[in-house]
């Protein structure tokens, strides 16, 4: 499986992007994330966006979320810095993290909660992708 971001719009602390979970090029699942503000970093502790490129994912269980998540890593961003796919819905929610939600204004992405079960639903544990594109 494929997940793919487009990151289009900054807002204020944050970087809106929208999502396709894509199988064999057919999309199971969009939407809307929400990503730190830019400039892109690799450097930890910063709160800012990761590049855009090509990640892998380990599945890993989050105590402060309760539940396993992916956390996306490659050759430029360690498995260390953690950055992982969670709910929340507002720019200080992020924390260096990617956010999802099926709706998004200036402010934040919505329904996040659910967004994140449908994500989970269809892909926990299984061999994960994520492409990450700036098209400002």
């Amino acid at each position: 499986m494929k997940l793919q971001i487009t990151r289009f719009k900054n807002i204020k602390d944050g970087t809106l992007g929208k999502f396709e979970l894509l199988f064999n090029d057919k999309i199971f699942l969009k939407g809307y994330t929400l990503e730190p503000a830019g400039p892109d970093t690799t450097a930890r502790g910063k709160d800012r966006r990761m590049p855009e490129g090509i990640y892998d994912v380990f599945w890993h269980h989050s105590a402060r979320f309760n539940r396993v998540l992916p956390v996306l890593y490659n050759e430029k961003v360690p498995k260390d810095r953690c950055i992982l796919i969670h709910a929340g819905n507002y720019p200080k929610d992020t924390e260096g993290c990617i956010l999802l939600g099926s709706t998004f204004s200036d402010e934040g992405v919505f329904n996040s909660l659910s967004t994140l079960k449908s994500f989970l639903a269809l892909t926990l544990n299984k061999e994960l992708q994520v492409e990450i594109i700036n098209k400002f």
